[in-house]
Formats: C-alpha cells, sequence, structure tokens
C-alpha cells in the first residue's frame, strides 16, 4: 500500500493551474504531465499523471472502463512503448486484508498473451522479500519493455476513497503508507519504465487526528464490494487494450 500517491492532493492550487480537466458524464478527469522543474517544487517526479473522481460507480462502468484505457495508452506513448512490447503486470498488496488487496485481485483477473506477464507480489513483512528488488529481478529476466503495477493507495481526502483512480508514469512506493522508509518502484531503480495503477482504499488515522497512531486506518463499509467492482473495471480495461 502506497501512501499519497494521489497528485490532486500534493498541492491542488497549484495542480489545478497547470492541469488539463475534463468530465465524462458524472467522472472528472484530471491530466499532468510534470517536468523536472515542476516537479521538484511540489515534491513530485517527472511524468504523465491521470487522475479519474467519481462518485458513484453504477451506470459508469463503461466510460470508467474507457478512462482507464485511455490514460494507459497515453503514458505509454508518453513513455514510447507499443502495446507489442512485452509487458510485465504486477499486483502489490496483502491478500488477505482487503483494503490492501486490490493488486492481488486485479492480476487474478487479467488474461495474458504472447507478450504479457503477470505475477502478484505479497507485502515484505510476510515474504521477507524487498518489493522493488523482486520487480527488478523479474523484470530483468523477462527482459520486458515495460512494468505495470497496481497497489492499493493511502489517501488523506476521505471523499477520495474507493472513488479515484490515479495513473501515472512517476513509480510507486510499496508499504509506505505504514513505513516512512520505502524503496520505490520506478524507471530510476529498475531501469524499466512504469506505469503505476493506485486506487485510494485506506485514510491513515495520524493524517486526520491529533493522537498519532499509525496502526489505526480507515476505510469504507463496503470495502469488499469496492474492491470486487473496481478490480473489475481495472481488469476488464487492461486486458482491453493488451
Amino acid at each position: 500500500m502506497n501512501k499519497e500517491n494521489i497528485i490532486m492532493e500534493t498541492s491542488e492550487k497549484f495542480i489545478n493551474s497547470k492541469t488539463t480537466t475534463r468530465k465524462n458524464k458524472n467522472i472528472t478527469i484530471s491530466e499532468i504531465e510534470l517536468n523536472k522543474k515542476l516537479a521538484e517544487q511540489i515534491g513530485k517526479s517527472k511524468g504523465k499523471y491521470f487522475t479519474i473522481f467519481f462518485n458513484n460507480i453504477n451506470g459508469l462502468v463503461e466510460q470508467l472502463i474507457k478512462e482507464i484505457i485511455y490514460a494507459i495508452n497515453e503514458s505509454m506513448k508518453y513513455l514510447k512503448i507499443n502495446k507489442k512490447d512485452k509487458i510485465l503486470l504486477v499486483g502489490l498488496g496483502n491478500k488477505d486484508i482487503t483494503s490492501d488487496s486490490l493488486g492481488y485481485f486485479v492480476i487474478n483477473k487479467i488474461d495474458v498473451n504472447d507478450n504479457t506477464y503477470k505475477i502478484y507480489k505479497n507485502v515484505e513483512s510476510i515474504t521477507n522479500i524487498n518489493s522493488t528488488s523482486f520487480v527488478k529481478n523479474i523484470a530483468n529476466l523477462l527482459n520486458v519493455d515495460l512494468v505495470i503495477v497496481i497497489d492499493s493507495l493511502s489517501a488523506t481526502n476521505i471523499e477520495r476513497l474507493n472513488k479515484t483512480i490515479q495513473i501515472s508514469t512517476s513509480g510507486i512506493k510499496p508499504g509506505s503508507a505504514f513505513n516512512t522508509i520505502s524503496d520505490e518502484i520506478s524507471k530510476k531503480t529498475i531501469k524499466k519504465p512504469v506505469i503505476a495503477i493506485g486506487v485510494p482504499t485506506i485514510i491513515n488515522m495520524q493524517n486526520i487526528i491529533k493522537n498519532k497512531n499509525e496502526n489505526l486506518i480507515l476505510t469504507s463499509k463496503n470495502i469488499d464490494l469496492d474492491i470486487d467492482n473496481i478490480s473489475s473495471i481495472l481488469s476488464i480495461a487492461i486486458n482491453r487494450i493488451f
């Protein structure tokens, strides 16, 4: 689970002035490309970012799938990757904790073909295997051209819980929602282009209450249904691309 990887939460006034925002029915899509200078100013990584926000999934499934496909395709164009290149899809998280199981369920629902590979990586606290090293070694072993990583995120805004999908080329820091020392999975660390797909499924309560408690998290009461729905939408989109 990755901490605060939602770019729209970083500095909304600043980002909004540099963002292309549009609406598709009841879906709001924000698209931003950060150059090195702008990225440094807001503490983010250079790259392409798409934030897809929706209030209610009902009646929006097909539109969400189309927006996810668009964001992934545009991210691949930014990275100069073709859909026929070799792609490794990685699901991160703890499959036994519902709010952290998004990566596991997406990977389970993805089909593979001649140029795609998929794998699920459980959290380091269970496997004692560093996720960055794991992904780097698998990517190099298979000699892939792109790694797509799917993981749950931690948010600071309760309105974004299970209602936001972020797709970016900047990489991801697995486990950073609970561990301040976390290796990122990015082109810098694994030497392969990375597209990160994340959905905020928890809020760490230390972000919103004065009594700092790292073990206390907030999630939605319908988290099981939300994970099932969102993982299905993401996997359908990915299957249609590849």
